[in-house]
């Protein structure tokens, strides 16, 4: 039981509970004097009680803290007091700094800074201002990820899909655009990847010839891993490897892949060495 003092009115607040844990319950908070003897209260409750179930002619009485605080209220030895819940909002405005550009929207909000597109593997991500009223975005440009890094140019390797395109451009050492493009004439796209047949034929008309491997056993039942083809293939040509679902580039006797997933562990199951067409 808790209680809060009205001293002037000589009388108290009290919430009274009971119960524990799960069962815990309460009730209030109701008003009455502030020299009540709960203690008594209950002795009393309990004679009331007892003697009206004997005058009842009954074999029990049941006796609980909620009928005890109901039996309070019906002597007036408490009386509920009106209470009003009052919700507090005086935190839930942001804090926009004056430093903010103004919106060349409205004119009336601020620009709060804003991030999207990020791409990992170039160091790079979109940084914008938003307004704060009417959400107009402007001011888009790329910046470092990490700020202690430099960013990286776009060489293929983060676009979805991309692998043949940035293989092949990484092994005859071609803009990727200019690979991709032709690679997209012979069937490439982002969603379903590209034959490594059409693949082939897109190499060619680029002026470099994909000549099927059998080197350490690649494309066999007995396919080496990317790190043990590396310490047999020659470090002065240039090769394209394909793993499952996947191609990535040799070149000089460094893996060039634009899959952060595809480890030296992985099978070689098909190999082909980068020539220039005669």
């Amino acid at each position: 039981m808790s209680q809060v003092r009205l001293a002037e009115a000589g009388n108290s607040i009290y919430v009274l509970s009971w119960g524990e844990y799960d069962s815990k319950q309460n009730s209030g908070p109701l008003l009455g004097a502030s020299d009540l003897d709960f203690a008594v209260l209950a002795d009393e409750y309990r004679h009331d009680r007892y003697a009206a179930a004997d005058a009842a002619g009954e074999d029990n009485c049941w006796l609980d803290e909620g009928d005890f605080t109901a039996w309070l209220l019906d002597k007036g030895k408490l009386r509920p007091i009106e209470t009003q819940s009052v919700r507090l909002e005086p935190f839930s405005h942001d804090f926009v700094p004056t430093h903010w550009p103004k919106c060349p929207e409205c004119a009336t909000g601020r620009g709060e800074p804003g991030f999207e597109n990020v791409r990992k593997s170039l160091n790079r991500v979109t940084a914008y201002r938003c307004c704060t009223e009417c959400r107009h975005s402007w001011g888009h440009v790329e910046v470092p990820n990490f700020s202690n890094l430099p960013m990286l140019d776009d060489d293929g390797r983060d676009t979805v899909g991309g692998c043949v395109p940035f293989a092949i451009s990484k092994a005859c050492g071609l803009a990727f655009s200019d690979v991709q493009e032709v690679c997209q004439r012979h069937g490439w796209s982002n969603h379903q990847g590209m034959a490594p047949a059409k693949a082939v034929i897109a190499a060619r008309e680029l002026g470099f010839d994909l000549m099927r491997q059998n080197r350490s056993g690649a494309g066999t039942a007995n396919a080496p891993t990317l790190k043990r083809l590396l310490a047999d293939l020659p470090h002065d040509r240039n090769y394209i490897a394909g793993v499952k679902d996947h191609w990535l580039a040799l070149v000089r006797g460094v893996i060039v892949d634009n899959d952060t997933q595809s480890g030296p562990g992985r099978k070689v199951l098909e190999l082909y060495e980068v020539r220039r067409t005669q």
